[in-house]
């Protein structure tokens, strides 16, 4: 319970921080010379909270997550995440991951990208232990519907050949929307394969 309180009120103080950044910018980067900007091709910290609504249960998960966004060179990404997933005390997952993402900036329309990567994962539920390698693997579009505004529909796949729940895929969209150029506030909705949704609040800072 203590570290889930910590972990809210980390999320909080980094977007009240991102409010604080956005008042005091007295000249802020500038925004590329196309006037368009984007989460692809940017070295970026990105913080959200996801409430997942399990399917046929009355019961609910709260899932935080960072990751790191470097760019590595011109239509290439390395992302680093970590994930931590409670439902109320009987269960707690938590993953760290590394990926590739490759993207494609040859379309006025948009950039297409695919994700590959892997990581460990450790969980517990009900006071019993287990951990497991990670495969993901990711594909997308990101749509610059204004210029400071993104909308990205993915398909990703997580495996965990060593946990209870060995494959996920989560189908979803998410939106980033650039309040200047080195804060941005983002929201998602996605669904997995076991018919559970999720619900993503967060935030994203540009280095």
């Amino acid at each position: 319970m203590k570290q889930k309180i910590i972990i809210k009120s980390l999320l909080l103080g980094a977007v009240a921080f991102g409010l604080a950044a956005a008042a005091r910018a007295d000249e802020p980067r500038p925004v590329p010379a196309s006037g368009a900007m984007g989460l692809l091709g940017q070295t970026y910290a990105g913080l959200t909270y996801s409430y997942i609504d399990l399917n046929n249960t009355s019961a609910h998960a709260d899932d935080y997550h960072f990751d790191y966004n470097q760019t590595l060179n011109t239509g290439l990404d390395g992302v680093f995440s970590y994930d931590l997933t409670q439902t109320n005390s009987a269960a707690k997952q938590q993953a760290v991951t590394a990926a590739l993402r490759a993207f494609s900036t040859s379309y006025a329309w948009g950039k297409p990208y695919a994700e590959a990567g892997a990581g460990y994962s450790w969980e517990r539920v009900a006071g019993v232990k287990d951990n497991s390698l990670i495969w993901l693997a990711a594909v997308g579009m990101e749509f610059q519907v204004a210029p400071a505004v993104t909308v990205t529909p993915f398909i990703k796949y997580q495996g965990t050949p060593d946990l209870i729940q060995r494959d996920r895929w989560n189908f979803g969209a998410k939106a980033n929307y650039w309040v200047n150029s080195q804060w941005a506030v983002t929201v998602g909705l996605d669904r997995d394969n076991h018919e559970n949704t999720g619900f993503t609040v967060g935030t994203n800072f540009r280095f």
